[in-house]
């Protein structure tokens, strides 16, 4: 008999600024493209984080939630709360839309639980905009 299998979801919070800009393009273009997003400013991302595997028979859970969360505290929210995310390091070369937010979280998340067992990331900039990420086969 094989085990059950069932996805579990833990959702996650930071503060963090940013603004839309290519660095290779000229001001008017950033201005033309993005629009008041030039401007710094910031949000309040909720971040969801959704693993997948076989149910533990002894624990009944996918995974140990307290791991789970002391692994995306470190790697995630310990690194982006209250920074700027332009002057990261994952965010050289790419602008930090929500979309790079998520794959970036992706990126960090992905060695240490496993591509095979984190199933997807949802970033929240905010209550009406969010986007979902699922590795190279979103």
């Amino acid at each position: 008999m094989s085990a059950e299998r069932a996805r579990s979801t833990r959702r996650f919070a930071f503060a963090a600024g940013h603004r839309y800009w290519v660095d290779g393009w000229p001001a008017a273009e950033n201005e033309r493209v993005f629009g008041r997003l030039t401007v710094p400013h910031g949000h309040n991302y909720t971040l969801d984080v959704t693993v997948a595997g076989p149910i533990d028979p002894r624990t009944g859970m996918v995974i140990d939630l307290s791991e789970l969360k002391r692994l995306v505290e470190e790697a995630v929210v310990a690194r982006f709360d209250h920074a700027d995310l332009n002057a990261d390091p994952l965010f050289r070369g790419r602008v930090p839309t929500t979309e790079n937010v998520a794959v970036a979280v992706w990126e960090l998340l992905a060695p240490k639980l496993g591509a095979d067992r984190l199933v997807q990331v949802r970033v929240f900039e905010d209550p009406t905009l969010w986007v979902e990420y699922r590795g190279g086969a979103s």
